[in-house]
């Protein structure tokens, strides 16, 4: 079996719209928002471009079955530092594991410690709500310290 991390190209693009579709139905945000497969494409072209944004796939056996996107933003009150926040990633439910998930957290610390970001952001939401502790061992395990909490309020 072989295993590969790499930087996404335009040829992802589709596998990853399909693998966000996933992620989309079988998230609480099923519920609330539509998935619409031409936003996910453009908005994934988009972070391929930006030179603010990590995009990374993970293959098994010559076959993309997770991706991971964050992001690069000055800090509100002072431009001269950097928060990178992990904006989404997923991985396939028969592919799922605590390695891959490992695998793409250090590549991304790599890329921040590589492009001056002073501090990561993670807040996991879609489904944490099931697995919280095995997301807060996970983050611990990581050296991610808790910052605050998320809320939502759903206006629909």
């Amino acid at each position: 079996m072989r295993r590969k991390f790499r930087l996404a190209d335009e040829l992802d693009l589709h596998i990853c719209v399909y693998i966000a579709g996933v992620f989309h139905e079988g998230s609480q945000f099923r519920d609330v928002t539509t998935y619409s497969p031409d936003d996910a494409y453009h908005h994934a072209k988009f972070c391929l471009k930006n030179p603010n944004k990590l995009f990374y796939v993970y293959e098994k056996d010559d076959k993309v079955v997770g991706f991971f996107i964050a992001g690069k933003n000055p800090v509100v009150w002072n431009h001269e530092h950097y928060v990178s926040s992990e904006e989404l990633f997923y991985i396939l439910p028969d592919h799922q594991s605590p390695r891959v998930a490992y695998r793409f957290f250090l590549l991304w610390e790599e890329w921040c410690r590589d492009h001056d970001v002073l501090f990561m952001s993670f807040t996991p939401t879609s489904f944490v709500d099931e697995n919280i502790d095995r997301w807060d061992s996970f983050c611990h395990a990581m050296d991610f310290h808790r910052g605050g909490v998320y809320y939502k309020k759903v206006l629909k």
